[in-house]
């Protein structure tokens, strides 16, 4: 303990012990010694005094000093008897004192633990502000604190400074101003003046200045005044926070997003409706790289302004996309200043002042030198100032540069040199600029006083400088270019008019003073040829640069100095990187594809990168760049200067690479270890990277996978939509990609490398249903929910004329004839419109006959016809001419029409449908074709024909996307997986050698459609494939995933044999489960239309799968003897099965009139009740297989599920019309009104054991508890799954809940208090179905669309990890064993969904095998197994996770497997053994 402290407590101990026999005084003991036991605890986790944090330090010494008086004051009270040795008080009076002391002493030791608590939240909070705000990737020295130039000269720019200063205190005035003016006439000097003086008034809000090529990225500027202004303001910051942890990703949404939800949201929340106290100032507009991104910015930010409680200061050259958002009439929107009008005169006059002033400096300066510069006395003269200021004209840098010039050396000599300058007034304004320029730069390179070698080195450093990513100390530069700081000062020394070379050589940047010298140096015609500069030339230097500097022993593993596997990189202490290291990793593709000749580059970059790739993505990922990698890969693979030149096996390794970066992306972004114990072990074994890489890191996990199909990656992956992407369309030459999503926006990429061509396309109010591009490439087409078409311009994004307005309703689908003139769009209103593609105007009627949405449109090849699918469930082909239709509907689906399409050849039409089916039609007679593609397992949403018309692509909700042979309907290859939901809209390039496809996930995909090139990434293979060097690989074989006693600890999992195809599992969605009632068996229904029974000790199955329905089997129950099994189906009927023989009763059980959802018997095992999609119950006679009595009606919907009560009395049933009902089981009459509360659709219901409650889970997200008597709701809706919940289950003790949800989640809640009872249970991929407990209640069974079956084992403790485990349970035994934890008090943060963190204190020590931490915590969240503090002990790919004994899972049924061996895994503070790369063979 802190001995001062120590010191203090005993002596107050020694006294309790004198006056124990005090009754008065024990309840104050009682306390205190609660308080001190307290602090032992906590002290008791610091071996010595220089462990304890500072904070704490301080505060003990605070409680020292303010015992010690206590404490003497207490033992003033107590004396010794001689003759005794026992101490007493003296005095009923002392008692009183004791107590009043110890009653201080408790409020000392509880406001120091509350101050300790306090500090923890703020520690806590801090951490989480930090990790939410580094979202925001904002720009560093990007404000006023970073610029190195300086202000306005005192006395110069008064009156328009104070005109600003006016502006920015008038609340009445508008809220934008706007400074133009030519280059060089001080624009950045009166910005930076403007925030000084802001900042004096306290009403600088942010600030943020442009610089060509180093802060110009146009999307980085809100981000960044976001930033600042947060750590500026709390009431910004809160509301900011809140945003950020809604939607995380926000600092990377298009710019006018940004606008709205980083600057109008949370300055609204934080300001109300104040009026503006704070002004942004925003330098330098011009020099930002995207002209389109900055018309953007302004066109959003100008009009919101007035809505907007801060003010802006931008100041920008007068380029046309900057003036032509500034074109508005109205006063309140904007002030526009511009410099280059303020008359002649007054500009004059505050340049004379300047270079009267500076030239003053210089004198004095040069004459404190030593010997000191011998002036003329009256230096400098009158006509001398008044020369530069007539040669400076308006240009306040013409004047810097001079001075800059003069004051370089012998300024006496200099200044009269520029006497020959011609100052005619009417020379254009660059030209003086362009003399002193080249005055400077002659001087610097004059060939007869520096060496050709000398100014071809300067020439490079020039262009080094001026193509520099960033901004670099002298050191850093030096480092970066190998060159010595000398030499480079000694270069810069000659130019330093106008490059800024900081003092020191490790702080400050080396900068051009303006951007003009760049201007100057690289435009043909201004700089004299032999001084002339190219870009190209910086790049090839810094390229090779990076080059040199990722090949030295500068890269290697874990430079990042990173000591354990368990924190996220927000939370590591790194080491130091160097900053040449840095810039090397961030930035050498950038200068590399911008390389004129880089055949002799490429060549030396692919045994590079060989080498030392994962190093890379290291770096990458500890400098919060990891999310840059894949478009990093892609840029070198489509590089117009290095695709044709790059080997077939350079290109092959990068395509990996990038495979590898797509699949462990969210690894890679939050930890740097994992890059090497998480994602490279989850490769598959044919990829280069894991041939390469695999025998360097031999210790970590290692999967035996069978059964799991990955497919290669896609080609290239277009991310930048804040929404469902609903539609997708290649340009027709291939060469563009428009899309349209939900976020009410239409973007057009580049389809080679997956940029974003122009800012998005906005305009429309609601959701973009549907774009396409006109036949020639020139116009996009959109409609939208907001019940409008639009046109746009395809090279330049802007709106050709006004919206087409005629729909009633949303606009869901257009497309544009063969010849570009026409437009057909469909709509909600069940109508198709015709409209003439050139003036907007309808053509016709509207076409009429769908009775339902229609969804889907397309002109036929020759332009006669049209295509039309519908929710109605039909297909029509309307007369272009007429409007009419051609031919009756084409009927044939069961469900939705979602996508329809023609051939290239007219023939053939394609649908794909909500029944999962893809079908194909004779487009003259309307016939079928083939039977129907059968092969998704949910809503087919996008169909599309290959240009030779041989083959289907199909896109689906199932999240796939699928090839099939337009002849023979049967697949072409593998699905395409890796989208993570829904496949909205699918298409084929014009060449008909890659697929598209946008989805729910947000993301567009390109695909190779190539058979061949898909044929290269085959499944994930055995784990024993040998390598090229000999050795074995790690991966994949097949094993059992069962829960027994035969694995011990540490010992490598043995593969067996795969067993026999009927006992692998469900070939489709696990519908339903059901133990039996002993508990031995489990019982499960599947949408491959059987029924299976499992041991539910070893999961083998104990008959052969029933067969018997035609549909898919919905819904089961077992009777409570477990004699006889129901089953329901999709074909209307229910089947009695024998349990013991598997036998079918002969006659199923017919009655409904559609699909049946529910089943469950009565507790005498007499009756079954069934619920259906007719929206009727029905009560079963078990052994006549008769209804007992007429069904039970009420219901407005399809009943999803019933259930009986106990005693056998009441059935209540959950309904989709979001009720439900209850009815006496005897008679079928209703016992109560409906059941209201949810919001949605109700998919379950249960009885409590007692009979007393009823749960419910809905599609709403919520479970509601009633009181099964009254129908009164019993609490507050449980809340925690984001998606669907579609099963529920009480145990058979009444006191837990278990929903499954199509979250893919199974939770656990308190029944009494709707807490939960323990994290999430995830291993699931899919929606959870159904879960049911075990009769003993220590297991839970669940069901999902991954077409598999869990067993849980959902005991409170960590018994699962005890001799009952086996297999799944040995895995985390083996890694809790192994975990070692630092003897301190340390937070334990728990990582969201979105990566911001959540805390609690928590005490850890080093842990033996008696002392674990509490191994039941191991859990998956969000692809993460995490530890009992919330450690990263490892990430799992997301196609493994469905085949993997995840923490709890006792067994596991299915088909697929990945079975995860950790025998030789080290992580934690021995992650870094991980590496191996001296082991050239298999441990014997």
């Amino acid at each position: 303990m802190f001995p001062p402290l120590k010191t203090a407590l005993i002596g107050v101990v020694s006294v309790m012990e004198l006056v124990d026999t005090v009754r008065d005084a024990q309840e104050g003991f009682e306390k205190l010694a609660s308080r001190i036991s307290g602090f032992q605890d906590i002290f008791d986790q610091y071996q010595t005094q220089d462990d304890i944090p500072p904070v704490i330090m301080r505060r003990l010494e605070r409680l020292s000093r303010d015992l010690e008086p206590i404490s003497s004051s207490i033992r003033s009270r107590v004396s010794i008897r001689r003759s005794v040795i026992t101490r007493t008080i003296k005095a009923a009076r002392d008692v009183e004192d004791i107590k009043d002391a110890f009653e201080k002493l408790a409020a000392l030791l509880e406001k120091f633990h509350l101050e300790c608590s306090l500090n923890t939240e703020r520690r806590v909070e801090d951490i989480a502000t930090e990790v939410l705000l580094a979202k925001l990737h904002h720009v560093q020295g990007a404000g006023i604190d970073g610029q190195t130039e300086d202000e306005c000269m005192e006395g110069t720019r008064v009156d328009l400074l104070d005109d600003i200063g006016t502006w920015s205190r008038d609340p009445g005035v508008a809220r934008v101003f706007w400074l133009n003016g030519m280059a060089g006439t001080g624009k950045s000097a009166i910005a930076r003046s403007v925030c000084q003086k802001l900042r004096e008034a306290g009403a600088l809000g942010a600030s943020f200045f442009c610089s060509r090529e180093i802060r110009n990225d146009v999307t980085r500027i809100i981000p960044t005044l976001a930033e600042s202004l947060a750590r500026r303001n709390t009431a910004y910051r809160l509301a900011l926070l809140d945003v950020l942890r809604k939607e995380p990703d926000v600092g990377h949404y298009t710019v006018p997003r940004q606008v709205e939800h980083l600057l109008e949201g949370p300055l609204r929340d934080a300001f109300g409706e104040r009026l503006p106290m704070l002004t942004f100032v925003v330098d330098a507009l011009d020099e930002c790289s995207s002209e389109q991104a900055m018309k953007s910015l302004l066109s959003a930010l100008v009009p919101r302004s007035r809505r907007i409680p801060v003010k802006f200061f931008l100041t920008s050259r007068p380029e046309l996309h900057i003036q032509s958002q500034f074109k508005s009439t109205q006063p309140d929107l904007h002030n526009t200043l511009r410099l280059h009008d303020i008359e002649r005169s007054i500009v004059e006059a505050d340049i004379r002042l300047y270079c009267t002033t500076r030239l003053q400096q210089i004198r004095t300066s040069h004459e404190d030198l030593e010997p000191p510069y011998r002036f003329p006395p009256d230096w400098p003269l009158n006509q001398d100032v008044e020369m530069i200021t007539q040669q400076a004209g308006k240009l306040f840098i013409y004047a810097f540069t001079a001075l800059k010039y003069i004051e370089e050396k012998q300024p006496v000599e200099r200044l009269l040199s520029m006497m020959k300058f011609n100052v005619a007034r009417e020379r254009p304004l660059t030209e003086p600029l362009d003399d002193m320029y080249s005055l400077v730069i002659t001087n610097a390179l004059n060939p007869s006083s520096h060496r050709q070698s000398e100014i071809q080195t300067t020439k490079q450093l020039l262009a080094t400088i001026l193509v520099l990513r960033e901004s670099l100390t002298v050191t850093a530069l030096g480092e970066l270019i190998g060159m010595s700081t000398q030499n480079i000062r000694s270069m810069l020394e000659r130019l330093h008019a106008v490059v800024y070379t900081p003092m020191q050589d490790d702080r400050g940047t080396i900068t051009t003073f303006h951007a003009s010298f760049e201007d100057y140096l690289t435009s043909p015609g201004r700089a004299p040829e032999a001084f002339r500069i190219h870009h190209s030339d910086g790049h090839e230097a810094l390229a090779s640069a990076c080059i040199r500097v990722m090949a030295s022993e500068a890269l290697y593993f874990n430079v990042s100095g990173s000591r354990t596997s368990y924190l996220p990189n927000s939370q590591q202490t790194f080491a130091p990187i160097s900053t040449s290291l840095t810039y090397s990793c961030l930035h050498w593709v950038h200068h590399f594809i911008r390389v004129t000749d880089a055949s002799p580059m490429v060549a030396s970059v692919y045994p590079i990168l060989r080498k030392k790739i994962i190093f890379w993505f290291e770096v990458l990922s500890v400098k919060g760049h990891g999310r840059l990698a894949v478009g990093l890969l892609h840029r070198v693979l489509t590089a117009e200067n290095i695709r044709d030149r790059l080997s077939p096996e350079m290109a092959g390794f990068l395509r990996d690479a990038k495979d590898f970066v797509m699949l462990g992306h969210d690894a890679i972004e939050l930890s740097a270890p994992h890059i090497y114990l998480s994602v490279l072990p989850s490769l598959s074994p044919s990829s280069t990277i894991a041939k390469t890489f695999w025998p360097k890191f031999r210790n970590v996990p290692t999967y035996d996978v069978t059964g799991i199909h990955r497919s290669r990656g896609p080609l290239l992956q277009m991310s930048g939509h804040a929404g469902d992407v609903f539609s997708v369309a290649f340009s027709p030459d291939g060469t563009r990609v428009v899309s349209g999503s939900r976020d009410k926006s239409v973007r057009i990429w580049d389809a080679r490398t997956g940029d974003l061509l122009m800012d998005p396309l906005e305009g429309h109010r609601n959701t973009v249903n549907s774009v396409a591009f006109s036949p020639d490439g020139a116009v996009v087409v959109s409609g939208s929910l907001d019940k409008t078409i639009r046109l746009w311009n395809a090279r330049t994004g802007e709106q050709i004329m006004d919206p087409l307005v005629s729909h009633s309703d949303g606009v869901l689908c257009v497309a544009f004839s063969p010849d570009g003139a026409q437009i057909i769009s469909g709509s909600k209103d069940h109508t198709l419109r015709l409209w003439d593609a050139k003036t907007g105007h309808p053509l016709l009627h509207a076409f009429e006959g769908h009775t339902g949405d229609v969804n889907t449109v397309m002109f036929s090849p020759d332009g006669r016809q049209v295509v039309s699918g519908s929710d109605d469930a039909t297909i029509r082909l309307w007369d272009v001419t007429t409007g009419e239709e051609v031919m009756e509907p084409l009927s044939g689906h069961t469900d939705w029409v979602r996508s329809v399409a023609f051939s290239l050849d007219g023939t053939q039409i394609v649908s794909g449908s909500a029944d999962a089916t893809i079908r194909l039609w004779d487009a003259r007679t309307g016939a079928p074709i083939i039977d129907p593609l059968v092969g998704h397992t949910d809503l087919v949403l996008s169909v599309a024909f290959s240009p030779d018309g041989a083959r289907i692509v199909s896109g689906s909700a199932d999240k796939t996307v699928r090839l099939w042979d337009a002849a023979t309907g049967r697949p072409a290859m593998q699905p395409f997986e890796g989208h993570g939901d829904y496949v909205w809209s699918v298409g084929f390039s014009p060449d008909g050698s890659t697929v598209i496809s946008g989805s729910g996930d947000n993301t567009i995909r390109l695909w190779s459609a190539d058979i061949m090139d898909a044929n290269q990434s085959p499944h994930v293979a055995l784990s024993h494939a040998a390598l090229p060097d000999g050795t074995l690989s790690q991966g994949s074989q097949v094993q059992v995933l069962v829960d027994n006693e035969d694995s011990a600890p540490g010992t490598n999992m043995k593969p067996r044999s795969a067993p026999p195809e009927s006992h692998q599992g469900h070939r489709s969605i696990v519908r339903c489960v059901a133990f039996t009632p002993d508990g031995t068996q489990i019982v499960s229904g599947s949408e491959d239309k059987t029924v299976s029974l499992w041991n539910a000790q070893t999961g083998a199955p104990v008959l052969d799968p029933l067969q018997g329905h035609s549909e898919l089997v919905t819904c089961l129950a077992v009777s409570p003897d477990g004699s006889c099994i129901a089953s329901g189906s999709a074909d209307k009927t229910i089947h009695l099965w024998n349990a013991r023989t598997g036998r079918q009763v002969p006659d199923p059980l017919r009655g409904h009139g559609s699909w049946v959802q529910s089943l469950v018997f009565s507790p005498d095992g007499t009756r079954v009740i069934s619920g259906s999609s007719d929206d009727t119950i029905r009560i079963w006679d078990t052994r006549t297989g008769r209804p007992v009595m007429d069904p039970l009606a009420g219901h407005s919907d399809t009943v999803w599920s019933v259930a009986i009560s106990p005693d056998g009395t009441q059935i209540v049933a959950g309904s989709a019309d979001a009720t439900l009902r209850l009815w006496n089981a005897t008679t079928g009459d209703r016992l109560m009104e409906p059941l209201k509360g949810h919001s949605r659709e109700v998919n379950s219901v249960a009885f409590s054991p007692d009979g007393a409650r009823i749960v419910s889970g809905s599609s709403d997200r919520t479970i509601r508890l009633w009181d099964a008597w009254t129908g009164d709701a019993v609490m507050e809706p449980f809340r925690g799954h984001t998606n669907s919940v579609l099963s529920v289950s009480f145990s058979p003790d009444g006191e837990v809940i278990a929903s499954g949800s199509q979250d893919a989640t199974v939770r656990l809640w308190n029944a009494a208090t709707g807490v939960p009872v323990m994290k999430p249970l995830e291993g699931h991929s899919d929606a959870v179905w159904s879960v049911a407990f075990s009769p003993d209640g220590t297991r839970l069974v669940s069901g999902s669309s991954d077409n598999t079956i869990r067993v849980w084992d959902v005991t409170l403790e960590d018994s699962w990890l005890g001799s009952q485990g086996g297999q799944g349970s040995t895995i985390w035994s083996t890694i809790a064993s192994s975990m070692r934890f630092p003897a301190a008090l340390r937070l334990s943060l728990s990582l969201e969904p979105d990566y911001t963190e959540t805390s609690q204190s928590s005490q850890t020590s080093q842990a033996g095998p008696e002392d674990l931490p509490n191994p039941s915590y191991f859990r998956l969240d969000s692809g993460w197994i995490k530890g009992p503090q919330d450690e990263l002990i490892m990430w799992a790919p997301r196609d493994y996770h469905h085949g993997m004994m995840m923490p709890r899972t006792k067994l596991l049924i299915g088909r697929d497997r990945a079975t995860l061996d950790v025998s030789r895994f080290v992580h934690g503070d021995r992650w870094t053994e991980c590496y191996t790369p001296d082991i050239t063979s298999v441990d014997s």
